[in-house]
């Protein structure tokens, strides 16, 4: 399902983390923060999964089309794959900002992470 950064679409995005996290082993997830970038127009939330590690999923437009990406955070700062896993790697996510691209990048953050 197509996902925007107005209020409809960032309960789609919650739901579909939440939902993702408890069909693949029914790990603790909670939402701590909802955040946005006004200068380009992204909304972002933020989660702490399995009590330590810290990601942030934002949904924003580029060109008139709506993106999606993950990030991870690393001490004070968060990251896309490219910098925290590889390049090649980060080749495997996806922009699409829909449930099936939410998925998507999180189960490929469960590879990185050593869940799968």
């Amino acid at each position: 399902m197509q996902l925007k950064n107005d209020m409809d679409g960032l309960n789609m995005l919650d739901d579909a983390i939440q939902e993702y996290y408890s069909k693949n082993g029914n790990r603790h997830i909670r939402k701590f923060k909802s955040s946005e970038n006004k200068d380009w127009g992204w909304h972002y939330l933020h989660y702490l999964v399995d009590r330590r590690h810290v990601i942030r999923y934002g949904i924003g437009q580029d060109r008139n089309v709506w993106v999606g990406g993950l990030e991870l955070a690393i001490g004070p700062s968060y990251f896309e794959a490219a910098d925290f896993w590889s390049y090649a790697n980060s080749e495997r996510f996806t922009l699409e900002a829909s449930t099936e691209g939410v998925e998507r990048n999180l189960a490929l953050l469960d590879e990185f992470l050593g869940y799968k």
